[in-house]
């Protein structure tokens, strides 16, 4: 008996050390844990005070909790304003947005989200956000809270928005060059089917008289319209590049709006436009000089005259220009065609555009125009604008700023009227052509003029033939030759005789190029195709200096 009881001792001895170590370690377990819990939230708080992104925590209820400092600095708020004191629901920049319902969701249905919107903030109109809600609940109690997590997605979208915009513009722009390819090839098959067309019609020995003219005169307008379209894409390539230059001269402002009236009023009735009145609008006793480029300046305002006669089917077309108290030149050409919509008045001065493609097959043209004038006005140091609207017709102004050189007409130099015949018999010049063709042609030209002619096909022989005379008065100089080029053919040339005048003849239409033939030493340059009457006035300037 009092062994069972000493053992029943023991026993309970044991189980109350077993109790105790239990509750020790227990006692242990707890303050680890509550250790652990601490620790996972001071890393946890430290995460989130120094995110980026904005978070909430709220409570089962939508009470706003907690908020980081990111949260804080985004919506520029104190923490003390809505910690424990703000619920969500009524949040208020929140108000009115996407993300509030699905916040109200969120906290009502146990709905989670993920969404990307947009939220006013106070700087700023509208800023993108990617915003995230998600219910969280504890291992330790019952409770349930929500997290709201925000971040700042505006770069990502902008990027997104300019990678969609670039897309866009380059479609835009490989439908703009499929479409100017398409009235590119347009506007040269067209003229070209008339001169191979024509041409052929000439080999006709029994063709009337009166047809081979007219069939002759096809041929030339066609090939001037080929011309000018080679023109354009040069010009248009030149600005662009940078290489266009502006040759400023002394002239006449009221001679030149003359010519170009007369030249138009002669074009209006062959393009059947005889019904439309055409006027001039020039201030009264408006004999004004001007230096600038006269070239440019007649072909900016008879491109504009162009596109008016071109879309103009009735009443009338007006060009002119003012004078300004502060001397500044303003031209304008006004129509009475079907106007322009005032959001693409910028549109229409930008490369291979054209409003309707669809009309391009009635009145022609490769989209340049308008954008080649815009370029020529801006290096003659202007602006172009344009006041139109739909059914009211198009009045286009650009202005010329310190060109005005006097007010009165100067006295000018007699010249030799290029259609007068001029009497060459006793002169002598000297072409240095390596093609027969563009040789045979220059003969044809020079032909009323009874001048006799010295044919050299290359540099080297050009040389020999004024080493070996001394009569040669004139030298037609070709660019592009065998065994040695122009420019050292010319150079050459001047050094044995630097009298002799001599005349650059070249395809090439650019400035830099020509530059380099006056370098050489020629006096005056051609371009290809070369047109009689500049050819006989050029030479007879050079003979009479």
């Amino acid at each position: 008996m009092m062994e069972n009881n000493k053992t029943n001792i023991e026993l309970q001895a044991e189980i109350d050390r077993l109790r105790g170590l239990v509750a020790s370690l227990e006692d242990q377990m707890s303050q680890h844990s509550q250790r652990s819990e601490r620790d996972l939230e001071y890393r946890l708080a430290t995460t989130l005070n120094n995110i980026p992104l904005a978070i909430l925590n709220l409570d089962r209820n939508g009470l706003i909790t907690s908020a980081n400092p990111a949260f804080i600095k985004v919506f520029e708020l104190h923490a003390e304003e809505i910690i424990n004191k703000q619920n969500i629901k009524v949040f208020e920049p929140f108000s009115d947005t996407e993300l509030r319902e699905k916040i109200i969701g969120l906290v009502d249905n146990l709905e989670d989200f993920d969404i990307e919107t947009t939220i006013p903030l106070r700087k700023e109109s509208e800023t993108f956000f990617r915003c995230r809600g998600i219910k969280v609940s504890s291992n330790i109690s019952d409770a349930l809270n929500f997290i709201i997590i925000i971040g700042d997605v505006s770069r990502r979208k902008l990027t997104e928005h300019e990678l969609v915009k670039a897309k866009e513009k380059a479609e835009e722009s490989d439908k703009l060059k499929t479409a100017f390819l398409a009235s590119m090839s347009h506007e040269i098959r067209t003229p070209m089917n008339h001169i191979i067309g024509f041409l052929d019609f000439l080999k006709d020995p029994e063709l009337p008289a009166a047809e081979r003219e007219e069939f002759s005169q096809i041929i030339y307008e066609s090939g001037q319209v080929l011309l000018r379209l080679i023109d354009d894409i040069i010009d248009i390539a030149k600005i662009e590049a940078g290489q266009l230059h502006i040759n400023s001269t002394t002239f006449s402002l009221t001679d030149l709006l003359n010519s170009i009236w007369k030249k138009y009023n002669e074009i209006r009735s062959k393009r059947n436009k005889g019904h439309i009145a055409f006027r001039l609008n020039v201030p009264p006793n408006s004999g004004v000089v001007v230096h600038t480029d006269v070239v440019r300046l007649q072909q900016i305002i008879g491109n504009l005259l162009d596109n008016a006669f071109k879309f103009t089917d009735s009443g009338f077309i007006e060009f002119g220009f003012e004078l300004g108290d502060d001397h500044v030149l303003r031209f304008h050409v006004k129509d009475s065609g079907p106007g322009i919509d005032n959001q693409k008045h910028e549109l229409i001065f930008m490369r291979f555009r054209q409003l309707d493609y669809s009309s391009t097959k009635k009145h022609g043209g490769t989209g340049l125009g308008l954008a080649i004038i815009k370029g020529l006005v801006e290096l003659m140091g202007g602006n172009i604008w344009l006041e139109s609207s739909p059914g009211k017709g198009s009045n286009f102004w650009f202005t010329l700023p310190d060109a005005v050189v006097q007010l009165e007409k100067p006295a000018t130099k007699e010249i030799v009227p290029t259609n007068q015949p001029v009497n060459w018999s006793e002169k002598t010049f000297l072409i240095v052509e390596d093609e027969r063709t563009n040789f045979s042609l220059l003969t044809i030209m020079l032909r009323p003029t009874k001048v006799h002619i010295v044919w050299a096909q290359d540099g080297v022989q050009a040389i020999e033939i004024i080493e070996a005379n001394n009569n040669i008065d004139l030298i037609l100089m070709d660019i592009r030759l065998p065994r040695m080029d122009g420019y050292k053919a010319t150079a050459e040339i001047k050094r044995i005789n630097k009298s002799i005048p001599i005349i650059a003849q070249t395809a090439y239409a650019m400035d830099i190029e020509i530059s380099k033939a006056m370098h050489a030493g020629c006096d005056d340059y051609v371009t290809k195709p070369i047109e009689k009457n500049q050819l006989i006035s050029k030479i007879s300037k050079l003979l009479n200096d």
